[in-house]
């Protein structure tokens, strides 16, 4: 038997929903892989997936310090400035006072 004849014969007996048995002997329906769907009064069961669990608590406490710390140290910059700005208006008079 030819190649081609061996491979037409399987390909037919696939489309007729036929296998080659382990044997090799005979041909037997191919089986297929049956999903069974549970029964409708069945209870089905809802997982929730929590995040946050498993954190460390030293990280959790570090982003809580830097969420008040980094708007304190910007608004102090802004005062420091405002500060800086006034000192250096009064020492430019100063100046020219003597000048």
């Amino acid at each position: 038997m030819s190649k081609s004849s061996v491979k037409g014969t399987f390909a037919q007996a696939k489309q007729m929903g036929l296998e080659l048995s382990s044997d090799g002997k005979s041909w037997v329906p191919i089986e297929e892989l049956v999903v069974k769907l549970p029964p409708s009064g069945h209870k089905q069961v809802g997982i929730s997936v929590n995040k946050d669990e498993g954190g460390s608590t030293l990280l959790k406490m570090i982003t809580s310090v830097i969420h008040v710390a980094v708007p304190v140290a910007i608004f102090s910059c802004f005062i420091a400035a405002w500060l800086a700005y006034y000192i250096l208006l009064e020492v430019i008079e100063f100046l020219n006072f003597f000048l």
